[in-house]
């Protein structure tokens, strides 16, 4: 590229002093204090003209060469009128002075959380290896991805459960398939939406010492039960089916304290849930028991824990029982293949939980949990319903539709 010469670079210099005078007269009335208007009139009439008002005396020292050339001069010249009359001032663009935005961009506003929905779930007893689904879903934060808060409570009774949420104290409860045929022949607004475990988790449960062999071997001795479905379904449909009744045996409620009446003697069998663990706890207190499934008793299978809602309300909570029963479904699959991760969470969660006779029972109970909580057997809740109307246990037969639904 050539070199410009001395000249050149003059008439360059010049030119861009001549734009910034022209722009500086431009802005110059926008910058000015405001005046009277009389005053601004009579300035306008004495004001020198444009070309006059922006003469700047330079000399060829100043700048560093030779005088222009008539040419040159007029070359500036032409440049000065294209600029004349052109507007001006901080809102226009030009190569000597960009334009500023006139706005700033704000942030944008905050994204706002999706909305929580809670749940309070009531346990039928204190938490345990068949509440596996629910703590492995929680602490994994299968609920909370769903947009669910889902709250565990510990009932104090073991008979108020169902009840809760009978009376609309709580979202959900645990509960087994009895209680839940029993309470819905009794009026109650409750109905199933999942299921934990279904294969039962109930037995009846005898001491080596009380030479109880079977049913029958139960007249006149003294039977605990923990729940009103231990006497009032478990033990009623039992002695049934071998022709006795209520009145042969002596009923015991011993509420959560079965280890105890146990071990002191208070009774001599035990009919209810927890017998998968309970034989081990009484063992490591040197009581040795056998157990009796309620299934080679009689009793139809059913599912062993349950979880209801109540009726009235299931519309409104459609989607957050959904939500919370696919939850446990992807908590339940993770389970069977991470059996000990599954225990490390449960016994770090529930400490208690920590004990030779759970973790003796962890296996079995696994293989009971349901792989499609949602889903509900018709054809066993059916037969069930006619086992209990046929004991005189329900006095009416219930649609299936009225006992439970899959919440899809």
């Amino acid at each position: 590229m050539p070199k410009s010469s001395p000249r050149q670079h003059w008439l360059i210099r010049l030119a861009g002093l001549s734009l910034l005078l022209a722009s500086l007269g431009a802005l110059s009335p926008a910058l000015a204090e405001p005046e009277a208007p009389a005053e601004a009139a009579a300035q306008q009439q004495t004001a020198p003209p444009l070309a006059q008002e922006q003469q700047v005396e330079t000399s060829s020292e100043q700048i560093g060469g030779t005088p222009p050339t008539s040419a040159e001069a007029a070359v500036v010249s032409d440049i000065l009128e294209r600029y004349r009359g052109l507007p001006g001032g901080p809102g226009i663009d030009t190569p000597a002075m960009p334009v500023a935005p006139s706005a700033t961009a704000a942030p944008a506003d905050p994204i706002a959380p999706p909305p929580v929905t809670e749940l309070t779930v009531v346990l039928e007893w204190s938490p345990g290896p068949q509440h596996a689904a629910l703590l492995v879903a929680q602490e994994r934060g299968l609920f909370s991805r769903r947009g669910l808060n889902v709250v565990l409570q510990t009932p104090a009774d073991p008979d108020v459960p169902a009840k809760l949420v009978a009376a609309s104290q709580a979202d959900l409860a645990l509960t087994d398939q009895l209680t839940l045929h029993r309470l819905v022949d009794q009026g109650r607004p409750i109905i199933r939406v999942a299921t934990l475990s279904e294969l039962p988790l109930s037995a009846l449960l005898v001491r080596e010492d009380a030479d109880i062999d079977s049913v029958l071997g139960l007249i006149d001795h003294r039977i605990g039960y923990a729940q009103r479905a231990g006497q009032d379904v478990l033990l009623r449909a039992i002695l049934q089916h071998e022709g006795l009744n209520l009145s042969h045996v002596e009923a015991k409620d011993v509420h959560f304290s079965v280890i105890r009446a146990m071990n002191e003697g208070w009774i001599d069998a035990f009919i209810g849930g927890a017998a998968l663990s309970l034989p081990r706890e009484l063992a490591d207190l040197g009581i040795a028991t056998r157990a009796m499934p309620t299934e080679t008793l009689g009793i139809p299978v059913h599912d062993g824990l349950v979880v209801v809602a109540n009726q009235d309300h299931f519309q409104a909570q459609k989607d957050a029982i959904r939500a919370f029963v696919d939850a446990l479904e992807q908590a339940t699959r993770w389970i069977i293949d991470h059996p000990a991760a599954s225990w490390e969470i449960m016994t770090r969660l529930e400490p208690t939980m920590d004990s030779p006779a759970n973790a003796e029972a962890w296996p079995e109970i696994r293989r009971r949990l349901s792989l499609r909580p949602g889903a509900m057997d018709h054809g066993r809740y059916r037969r069930l319903e006619r086992y209990l109307h046929d004991q005189k246990i329900v006095e009416r037969l219930t649609p299936i539709s009225r006992l439970g639904k899959d919440p899809g």
